[in-house]
């Protein structure tokens, strides 16, 4: 198999959903989640976990639980498609219909025929759940030593009156820890899930990061038998692409311009030149 530099592999791959019915072998997984985790996480924790379901499996679920979770999308997805309407009078919903009347078009059977035609998935990909464990006695233990960080440091101070105002000034922070605790450690699984497209993606297969399911997540885990504790972050279908597998609608496909503040000077840094607007521009 030829190689896929990093570049080409950030720029081509893309969210499939029309896959054949070519098996995905337990060995060929297991070599793209070890690759997967060489991703970033906070502290090196690596508190990614995994289920991966077996092709029949896979099957069984992307039928009974698939749509139940885009049902809640389908307004969301109007809303894309009429804003895209209103501003590409041309657009008739990659040919879905060629009336491009908003007055004359029936927009919940545009919704249901692009989630038909482009989203609904075909063939036989494998399913797989990066989830985390939820620990609530961790951030319980979190919030007492950030307690009793505080109690020492107020003891410390030279008055009782300002070892109170060290305390309280301190104790809003306490939440916001447990929130950027608990941010972080999302930001591992997310790295986790794109680096495992990307390996994916090197090993020949097609992918698609799926939220449709997180919306059934409750019903989701009672029917696989995961109790509460499983807090699924993500859904992947992995398998090989259909030779006549449709691209997703140009909408879902444009790369917009990164929107960056290039700031030159700080209060602390004085520069002589003027603030210059730059904008870099995505490519593809």
């Amino acid at each position: 198999m030829d190689k896929i530099g990093l570049d080409q592999g950030l720029r081509e791959r893309r969210a499939v959903r029309h896959y054949s019915d070519a098996p995905v072998g337990d060995d060929l997984l297991s070599e793209i989640f070890e690759l997967a985790s060489w991703a970033p996480s906070p502290g090196n924790t690596q508190a990614w976990k995994v289920i991966a379901l077996g092709q029949e499996a896979s099957k069984d679920v992307i039928a009974r639980f698939e749509l139940a979770g885009w049902e809640s999308v389908f307004p969301v997805l109007e809303q894309v498609l009429r804003k895209d309407a209103a501003e590409r009078p041309s657009f008739a919903s990659d040919g879905d219909t060629n009336d491009t009347s908003a007055a004359a078009v029936d927009w919940s059977r545009r919704v249901i025929s692009m989630y038909q035609g482009r989203f609904e998935v075909k063939g036989a990909p494998r399913l797989v759940f990066v989830y985390r464990t939820v620990d609530r006695k961790r951030y319980a233990n979190l919030v007492f030593l950030s307690l009793s960080s505080l109690i020492r440091r107020a003891w410390a101070k030279p008055s009782l009156l300002d070892g109170l105002r060290c305390f309280f000034s301190s104790l809003r922070n306490v939440p916001v820890l447990v929130r950027v605790n608990a941010l972080t450690r999302t930001f591992g699984l997310a790295n986790f899930t794109y680096a495992l497209t990307l390996a994916a993606h090197s090993r020949g297969l097609a992918t698609c990061i799926q939220s449709n399911y997180l919306n059934v997540q409750r019903d989701l885990r009672r029917y696989l038998g995961f109790g509460a504790d499983v807090d699924i972050v993500a859904s992947v279908l992995i398998g090989y692409k259909a030779a006549d597998a449709l691209p997703a609608p140009e909408i879902f496909r444009t790369r917009k311009p990164v929107a960056v503040d290039w700031i030159d000077a700080t209060p602390g840094v004085a520069v002589a030149s003027p603030k210059k607007e730059r904008a870099y521009e995505a490519v593809g």
